[in-house]
């Protein structure tokens, strides 16, 4: 079976193609760049496909105005993907409102969930780093949210009323210009607590879990982490797959 499947995230939208239950090829594109509209159906039209597997974390007015200029043919073809889709292969632990969970983090989950029997933790590290771990009888036991180095950054430089970005940076610990102040503090914030959090997990629950890191922003996370990790680059489009079969 042939079939696209798109990750709608907050900073860009990826869009890849399995032929024969393999990814085949993958594009990634920003929001700022040209028409959505022109993208999606440049690059979906490349291969004859089956279906279109989404995954969205944009708000639904968002999401509304980037679909509505799209031919009938490929809107017909969406299927959207939630948290509470999830449950049929993982127990996820919003209990209140599963749907309240991002449904990236949940089919992250999915994902890795395939590529291991033992306890796992996944780490996702994109416009927000998020944490979650799940055990071996595959219980979402449940995660943390971190800010990104990005977003750190970014929110500095609107309380500031210079532009620190025009500073020289040195990665030192002894800082001598606020960009260098701000961009070692918030990859300590956004990478070295990762480590910690690691820790607790494994101290918590007495295991030695995989570790799977994916995201825009992996390999800071890899280059950071005390553990071993298995890099999957692909891991939402896996998780989609296992739900769309």
């Amino acid at each position: 079976m042939n079939f696209y499947a798109i990750d709608f995230g907050h900073t860009n939208y990826k869009v890849a193609f399995f032929k024969n239950g393999n990814i085949s090829s993958t594009c990634i594109y920003s929001y700022s760049k040209k028409s959505i509209t022109e993208n999606l159906c440049n690059t979906i039209k490349e291969e004859k496909f089956e279906k279109i597997l989404c995954c969205n974390v944009l708000s639904e007015k968002v999401i509304n105005s980037i679909l509505k200029n799209l031919p009938e043919e490929i809107k017909n073809c969406l299927k959207f993907f939630r948290s509470s889709d999830c449950q049929k292969f993982i127990d996820l632990s919003y209990k209140k409102d599963v749907d309240r969970l991002g449904s990236d983090r949940a089919i992250n989950l999915v994902g890795a969930s395939q590529k291991t029997n033992k306890d796992l933790i996944v780490i996702d590290s994109g416009t927000a780093t998020t944490i979650d771990y799940l055990d071996s009888s595959k219980t979402h036991c449940g995660g943390i949210i971190l800010p990104s180095h990005t977003i750190i950054n970014n929110y500095f430089n609107e309380i500031l009323d210079f532009n620190f970005n025009e500073e020289d940076f040195n990665k030192s610990v002894f800082s001598h210009n606020t960009r260098s102040c701000v961009e070692n503090g918030s990859i300590f914030s956004a990478y070295e607590v990762i480590n910690n959090i690691i820790d607790i997990m494994k101290k918590t629950k007495s295991t030695d879990p995989d570790i799977f890191v994916t995201g825009g922003n992996a390999m800071h996370v890899i280059d950071n982490c005390n553990y071993s990790t298995i890099h999957v680059e692909s891991l939402l489009f896996d998780g989609l797959m296992v739900l769309g079969s």
